[in-house]
């Protein structure tokens, strides 16, 4: 016949007490406070099974790239893979909207803080919430806005292409990886400022926009750094403007919108998010996982080849920059 379990008070006071024993035995004071939070403390989480994270869009785009190695990356501590999986639409609120209804166990994850938890809300109904559907884990990067053209362009710098676009209304298109996305608001923004109206021809990620503006599809583009690296390093593209409050290191000599005289600055976030509910000791395991692979010289080689502009923040602070950056965006686009 099995023995009958004390009740929980008991066994809890069992434990301050063999705490407390093992203090005077070393000759410290423990407090009862102490005892009280090692009794509450949680077990660790590890985990058990492979932990995958989405990618919204198409492969070859900034959040792409920076999910694949912050993955390779993680490899160092985690006993599990880290597998990334595209799945693009929608401005990546496709990925967003199946984290957010996915259970809060710490296996799915998507990378986010840009157009689906900043930007699309503002133009769409969305079936989740960017400011409270998900737990933020960590701030990866920040990526400023660039505006390229082909080398070939007509358009030797931003002044040309604004006064071109003034006299032809609706006849220079741009591309962007989505409607209501990161680069849809930036460039809503641009024509508000500028009083411009130009062709928005959306995307499924940077890689196939860029590939559109390399053949001749359209205009203009919007991508990161690295997302236009190399088609600009290659000589078939060439960056006129950046969306951002200061220069890119990887192109010194291209002015900032403010420079220019029209105060446009929209930085595209990325870092990694779960659903909401997720508990604290898998929020602490997955933070110092992706925190240590942040820091990895694998991961920190891969940011300096490709420009990427590391931008670290906790789970905490992340969520409150998407919060600030989705309220900054919505009262531009509205003014």
């Amino acid at each position: 016949m099995g023995g009958i379990n004390p009740p929980q008070d008991d066994r809890l006071a069992g434990r301050r007490r063999t705490l407390q024993g093992l203090g005077s035995l070393l000759g410290l004071a423990i407090s009862p406070a102490l005892v009280r939070t090692a009794a509450a403390t949680p077990a660790a989480w590890v985990p058990e099974k492979p932990i995958t994270i989405l990618v919204g869009f198409a492969a070859g785009g900034s959040a792409d790239q920076i999910a694949r190695n912050l993955a390779s990356a993680a490899r160092h501590k985690s006993p599990v893979p880290v597998v990334v999986m595209n799945k693009p639409g929608a401005a990546g609120a496709v990925a967003a909207q199946t984290v957010a209804q996915t259970a809060p166990d710490g296996y799915t994850l998507f990378v986010g803080g840009g157009s689906e938890t900043t930007s699309l809300g503002n133009h769409q109904q969305l079936s989740y919430d960017p400011r409270s559907s998900f737990r933020a884990i960590i701030k990866v990067a920040r990526l400023p806005s660039v505006l390229v053209v082909r080398a070939d362009s007509p358009y030797p710098d931003m002044r040309a292409l604004l006064a071109a676009a003034k006299a032809a209304p609706e006849k220079l298109s741009y591309g962007s990886t989505g409607h209501g996305g990161i680069f849809h608001s930036t460039a809503l923004i641009l024509e508000k400022i500028s009083a411009i109206r130009l062709l928005h021809v959306p995307y499924k990620g940077a890689a196939e926009s860029m590939a559109a503006l390399a053949g001749g599809q359209i205009d203009m583009a919007f991508g990161a750094p690295e997302e236009v690296q190399g088609l600009v390093a290659g000589g078939r593209l060439r960056p006129i403007a950046i969306f951002s409050n200061s220069r890119v290191e990887a192109y010194p000599d291209v002015p900032t919108m403010t420079e220019l005289g029209y105060p446009v600055a929209v930085d595209n976030m990325k870092g990694l998010l779960a659903p909401k509910g997720l508990p604290d000791n898998a929020y602490q395991w997955l933070f110092e996982t992706f925190h240590d692979a942040m820091q990895s010289p694998e991961f920190l080689q891969y940011a300096k080849s490709s420009g990427l502009s590391i931008s670290y923040a906790d789970g905490p602070a992340f969520q409150r920059e998407i919060n600030d950056s989705f309220e900054a965006i919505k009262k531009a686009i509205q003014q």
